[in-house]
């Protein structure tokens, strides 16, 4: 269990740096995205002693909820209908053929995406509740590290909104 878990947070963090027809995209644009930025908000959580309030715990697993509860019902909606689709068109067109193989670029990023969102929901809710039993010292290790991770998921969030809309423009424009 742990081997997937790792390797699921591994090919997860690794699909952001992939655009959504499953090419490489900037190197530097993702660190600075997924790695600086997150550390960033560590760092100066820290240093200015920043601790979350019960409230704030309260208002960021509400978010976390809501939006994996949308985007589950989005990973079982789409790629059904959009399967349904491309098994209607036989086609052996070519530009039918690399719209399959965008199709299923994609969808295998999507769930690489969303199941790292996942997984880092899981920690956050582990590390806050950790906070909430743990001394004065450890709470400001740990609401530092709740700061930084919720950033990180609130920007793979987007990556995913940007990504999905890319993708359904891309798809829109290549209609006849």
């Amino acid at each position: 269990m742990w081997h997937s878990t790792v390797e699921l947070i591994y090919t997860g963090f690794k699909s952001l740096f992939l655009n959504p027809n499953g090419f490489g995209s900037s190197i530097i644009s993702g660190i600075t995205t997924y790695v600086i930025i997150p550390c960033i908000v560590v760092c100066i959580s820290f240093l200015y002693k920043i601790q979350i309030q019960e409230s704030l715990v309260s208002d960021i697993l509400t978010i976390l909820s809501i939006f994996l509860a949308i985007t589950l019902g989005v990973i079982f909606i789409v790629p059904d209908k959009l399967t349904k689709r491309f098994v209607q068109e036989n086609s052996q067109n070519e530009s039918d053929k690399n719209a399959k193989i965008r199709y299923r670029n994609f969808c295998k990023l999507f769930i690489q995406r969303l199941s790292f969102i996942l997984v880092l929901s899981v920690i956050l809710i582990v590390a806050t509740i950790i906070m909430k039993v743990s001394s004065d010292k450890l709470l400001l290790i740990f609401s530092s590290l709740v700061m930084g991770m919720f950033t990180m998921s609130i920007l793979c969030i987007l990556k995913l909104i940007v990504d999905i809309y890319i993708f359904l423009m891309d798809d829109i424009s290549r209609i006849q």
